[in-house]
């Protein structure tokens, strides 16, 4: 269990029908690079994967009794990778107006409060046989920077790269001492 600090929590506080505090991303993809094709559970499933050792994708906001403290982040032991990575089919012709009208309807949604506050929404039917991957998270979770970073460690450039978690990770050499 964790607070959110002041800011974050101010991202929760001030939101409203009008004024959505959720950061939102569009990555578009090429599935033809896909060595086995293109599955959309094969994506899910892999996004599950990668999401799994990351607190930020696997926690819910938690308000206290009365409200008397800032809400905190717990566990979200109902966790369901179902409720956070789905798929929408963009219709005819798939178009960058088209894609454009989905993610606008999509981004006007709020966010369930009850699970952690992060979707993912896979474009089907884009023109030139494309997909693309909505990302949507809310602001007390991420800011911006951190949003970008967490979306590109679930990527990868190298098909069937290990999980975030089960990569090794680079080590920083110590700073040399300072004399005086």
């Amino acid at each position: 269990m964790e607070h959110l600090s002041g800011l974050d929590a101010s991202f929760l506080y001030f939101e409203n029908a009008a004024h959505l505090m959720h950061v939102c991303g569009l990555l578009v993809l090429d599935p033809s690079t896909i060595p086995d094709g293109y599955d959309f559970t094969a994506l899910r499933d892999t996004i599950a994967a990668r999401t799994r050792n990351t607190p930020q994708f696997r926690r819910r906001v938690h308000d206290h009794a009365l409200n008397l403290d800032h809400p905190v982040w717990v566990d979200d032991e109902d966790f369901d990778i179902e409720h956070h990575v789905r798929r929408i089919t963009v219709p005819a012709p798939g178009e960058r107006e088209q894609v454009a009208q989905v993610c606008a309807d999509l981004a006007a949604q709020p966010l369930d409060r009850s699970r952690p506050l992060w979707e993912f929404w896979v474009l089907e039917g884009l023109a030139q046989g494309r997909i693309a991957v909505f990302t949507k998270l809310h602001h007390a979770t991420v800011d911006g920077v951190t949003g970008a970073t967490l979306v590109s460690d679930l990527c990868s450039l190298e098909p069937g790269a290990p999980p975030l978690g089960d990569r090794p990770r680079c080590r920083r050499s110590p700073l040399p001492a300072i004399s005086r």
